[in-house]
């Protein structure tokens, strides 16, 4: 599919760009925008509302006033300086009076709609009750009237096929007050519902994709989905890979029942009827393979709905964090690289990495786009199969109205959403969540798998591995180790570390704590009393060093397992980073952390015995705290506490049943006043409101900074890159080129990225510099002879406070 960019003829001789005529632009926007439509849908009356929304969308750029100030910005990018800058009043502005017009000509069903959709449509829609303020704007809007009828009526009336008399009549002083009382009026007596606020979005999303792609020179052609298949053979691949490297894993019980899980999950595949189920879990235990299962029966379904109605699904693959994002896509580039058999990376139209640390770009068969296209196709997820984080998925659904993020909203209808460690979702948000997904799947077609070990309560689901508590309590790996009757102070906890480690030279080690302040002091501790090869991990360590890190202790297991780590980690270690270690310690924490921590030992269920987890209750002496308290609400580690009280020892195949009873009490005791708060918000289209109430990552306890780590020699080229660019900004001519410079130098700088604590911070802050031209400081490693960061454990300070992750 092309787009083009008309000369100016027929008589048509408004224009909506530099070179492309306002009909043209109309046209093509309501094109893009019903052919995405049709695809997705068949109500005819909608389809009718779509058109309208977006043939009205540019109506006020038929102004003298606008045309002016096309010509004048068309001689500025042409370099012509000799012309003056001119400043232009708000009667060259377009978008009010063309939702005005979208009001008049719309149903009054949808004509609330129509109208907050373009006036806002450059911006990000606010408060509904915030946008109808208009009396302030009658002025400009009479002049602009007033200036169309003298100049440009009857090729706008050619244009619509309308007599605009009528709209030119209704829009007078009087009329807007009441369009004002009138919504305040329905405000009063109906409420808006969630399938409203998604009908909203919908619609939104269909005109900002339009009006975004019609300026992209050539839209890239989607491939066809991949076949389920792929995955397969490259199970069976690595499967046989695995044998040669470590034959004895033959004989261990996850080996064998992950080919059972497999078998089992194919036979309920052909079961399922698409066309009546949307909700589906693959609940198995650590190392069975989720990954695998997850774009096996993804693909299964993408080719059953294709078959079904007769359009390709997107696969939208979700992840918690963005340190587990790359192992997934790699894994999925593997399967594609074997299975096509070559070395060539697949095309982003076939797949496509989405979250603020990948690189912008964007290439397909044909192409490789630059600047403005490649930035908007890798926005909108142009692309048979993406892979993102929580955050990007939920703000597409959630951040209604947002300008930024609301243009691929559409991109979800009739897709196929795995939402891979779904415990890691904030608790209380569960119940607005459901209310959502039930819609997205009841209106939109919209199948969703939740992937995890430990299942919580969200929705109900037809679970593809019906057998999963078979599995569960067939495996002997690990055993819990309880030690929380009694509280143990952090002195004690180190005797008991060292102790140990000294003691088994031949076990790796991993200590999980909940505090930074605290990890710090335990690896502090150890490297100065064991001889052992000790490694950190928390959130002060920059993303690309951590990522160094795993790498390190993975590639170590297999190429000199004699080689025997001790690591020392916050929480972040948790969900989905695959690294195997022998023992672990944990301080307390909910159950389902303890589960995700427990999921890092033995992973293979190699060896005769099963390995240790050993969870402790942590207190801080000083503040007379337990750790635990600083991080997870009390109500959760309260039904921990109880569930695990008379246990001493938990046998990991006791713990499907604990988990069970653990989502059972943890669903009894969510608090709803959050998604009652969101729910209001949708009753009255106070968007901004309800963009404000769904932070999924959001921190509670105090304010946080972003600051970079001048780590390396790579990082120091960035940084100087980036000033020489904000030096030269004024002889770039492009300026499309420029921000996607900037951009990409931005998301490479963000490898060195860390958030810290704004106590941390009033400790550093007169070391940190500043990146010219930007509102961005970095932290030298060294001031003079002072270590300002230390590679192997973050910000070099005598912090008192607590730090969390």
């Amino acid at each position: 599919m092309k787009t083009s960019f008309s000369s100016l003829n027929n008589g048509f001789i408004l224009r909506s760009h530099f070179h492309q005529s306002l009909k043209d632009h109309l046209e093509e926007v309501t094109s893009i925008a019903t052919h995405i439509y049709d695809s997705q849908n068949n109500d005819s009356e909608k389809r009718d509302i779509v058109k309208k929304i977006c043939m009205a969308h540019d109506f006020g750029k038929a102004t003298s006033f606008f045309q002016e100030y096309l010509d004048f910005q068309e001689a500025k990018e042409k370099g012509d300086f000799g012309r003056k800058n001119k400043i232009f009043g708000p009667n060259k502005n377009h978008a009010l009076l063309s939702a005005l017009f979208a009001y008049w000509w719309l149903p009054e069903e949808y004509n609330l709609f129509g109208y907050l959709i373009i006036k806002r449509h450059h911006g990000s829609v606010k408060d509904a009750r915030d946008e109808f303020d208009l009396t302030d704007d009658y002025s400009v809007i009479e002049e602009q009237i007033q200036d169309i009828q003298k100049f440009n009526q009857k090729e706008l009336e050619n244009i619509y096929g309308l007599n605009l008399n009528d709209f030119f009549e209704f829009v007078n002083e009087s009329n807007l007050k009441l369009i004002k009382k009138r919504f305040r009026k329905v405000w009063q007596l109906n409420n808006f519902s969630v399938e409203d606020t998604l009908d909203f979005n919908y619609f939104y999303s269909l005109l900002l994709t339009a009006d975004k792609m019609q300026l992209v020179s050539e839209l890239p052609t989607m491939p066809n989905q991949k076949p389920c298949l792929f995955v397969e053979k490259y199970k069976d691949h690595i499967r046989s890979d695995l044998l040669v490297e470590n034959p004895a894993i033959a004989d261990s019980q996850i080996f064998k029942i992950r080919d059972e899980i497999f078998r089992e999950m194919k036979e309920e595949l052909d079961r399922i009827d698409l066309s009546s189920e949307s909700f589906f879990s693959i609940n198995v235990p650590t190392g069975s393979g989720k990954t695998f299962l997850a774009y096996y029966s993804a693909l299964y379904f993408a080719d059953k709905l294709k078959n079904l109605y007769g359009e390709q699904s997107r696969v939208i693959y979700s992840l918690p964090y963005m340190s587990i994002i790359d192992q997934n896509y790699d894994e999925l580039i593997k399967i594609i690289k074997f299975n096509q058999k070559t070395d060539e990376e697949p095309k982003d139209t076939e797949i496509l990495k989405h979250h603020s640390l990948s690189e912008i770009k964007y290439e397909s068969d044909e192409t490789e786009y630059k600047n403005y296209d490649a930035r908007f196709c890798y926005d909108n997820w142009q692309s048979r199969i993406i892979t993102t984080t929580f955050v990007q998925l939920f703000n597409t659904i959630f951040k209604v109205g947002d300008n930024s993020i609301a243009h691929r909203f559409n991109r979800i209808v009739n897709s196929i959403i795995i939402l891979d460690e779904i415990q890691a979702v904030d608790e209380k948000y569960y119940s607005i969540i459901r209310t959502f997904f039930e819609l997205l799947a009841k209106k939109y077609n919209v199948k969703f798998i939740f992937v995890t070990a430990t299942m919580p309560l969200l929705i109900g689901t037809h679970e593809l591995v019906p057998r999963k508590k078979i599995y569960f309590e067939s495996l002997d790996r690990i055993r819990i180790c309880n030690h929380i009757k009694e509280d143990i102070s952090v002195s004690d906890f180190k005797d008991i570390l060292i102790k140990d480690i000294e003691c088994r030279n031949d076990k790796s080690f991993l200590i999980v704590l909940n505090t930074i302040k605290l990890s710090k002091e335990i690896f502090e501790f150890l490297q100065k009393n064991t001889s052992r090869s000790c490694l950190y991990l928390s959130t002060e360590i920059y993303p690309k060093a951590r990522l160094e890190k795993i790498h390190l202790i993975k590639d170590c297991r297999k190429k000199d397992p004699s080689k025997k780590f001790v690591v020392v980690s916050t929480q972040l270690i948790e969900a989905g980073v695959d690294i195997d270690l022998d023992v672990v310690y944990r301080d307390f924490s909910p159950l389902s952390s303890i589960n995700q921590t427990a999921g890092r030992a033995n992973r293979n269920g190699v060896g005769e015995n099963s390995s240790e987890v050993h969870v402790y209750r942590l207190k801080d002496d000083e503040k007379g705290r337990y750790f635990h308290n600083y991080i997870y609400p009390a109500f959760i580690t309260d039904i921990t506490r109880e569930i695990l009280e008379d246990k001493e020892i938990v046998q990991e195949k006791d713990i499907f049943s604990l988990n069970e009873v653990y989502a059972e009490k943890i669903n009894q005791k969510i608090c709803q006043d959050k998604s009652i708060e969101i729910l209001e918000h949708v009753k009255n289209l106070d968007f901004k409101k309800l963009r404000d109430s769904f932070e999924l990552i959001k921190n509670e306890y105090a304010f946080k900074r972003d600051i970079v780590i001048e780590a390396d020699s790579e990082c120091s080229l960035i940084i100087k890159e980036i000033s020489e660019l904000k030096r030269d900004k004024l002889l770039t001519k492009d300026k499309w080129e420029y921000n996607f410079k900037v951009k990409n130098l931005f998301r490479r700088l963000n490898q060195y990225k860390i958030s810290i604590y704004e106590s941390t911070y009033s400790l550093i802050s007169d070391d940190l510099l500043k990146i010219s031209g930007f509102d961005t400081e970095y932290l030298p490693l060294k001031s003079g002879t002072r270590e300002l960061y230390s590679p192997s454990i973050g910000i070099v300070s005598e912090a008192k406070s607590i730090e969390i992750l």
